[in-house]
């Protein structure tokens, strides 16, 4: 590679870095919301890790293949970071159930998922048989105000 293409690369590399963080920022691209600034954010830096990996002389396809897969890189993140934050929120709410049916006088058992489901939980008092679904965005509450043996 001669100094001009050298040149022309460090010179790429740094207005993708550039863009990435103007698209974090924000303030110059007001037009797109947060989490597609984010998203664009994420692609290109994956793209400009890819690249810096690919070995000289690399066919055209291989440069494209590797835009594809940081497009794809860049969704499974995305992916994993929104299962994380509502593992976050089903865990929150299932204390928050907890702590309330036991003021109430309940005892809980064990939470079972929901057949069908990896978002959904139920647990039932085991003294009045009364029970209580969570999922990541909602709670049925279908215990008795103050647990009674039925």
């Amino acid at each position: 590679m001669d100094q001009t293409e050298q040149t022309k690369l460090a010179q790429l590399e740094l207005a993708l870095h550039y863009l990435v963080s103007v698209l974090e920022e924000g303030s110059l691209v007001e037009r797109y919301d947060k989490e597609t600034r984010e998203s664009l954010a994420d692609v290109l830096r994956l793209l400009v890790e890819k690249v810096n990996d690919l070995p000289l002389n690399v066919p055209d396809n291989l440069v494209q293949a590797t835009a594809v897969r940081s497009i794809i890189g860049a969704s499974e993140q995305a992916n994993m970071a929104e299962m994380a934050s509502r593992r976050e929120q089903l865990e929150r709410r299932q204390r928050e159930v907890e702590a309330s049916a036991s003021i109430q006088g309940h005892l809980l058992g064990d939470w079972e998922q929901v057949k069908g489901s990896d978002m959904e939980f139920q647990a039932t008092c085991q003294v009045c048989g009364g029970f209580v679904y969570v999922s990541d965005n909602s709670v049925y509450n279908l215990l008795l105000d103050i647990c009674q043996r039925l």
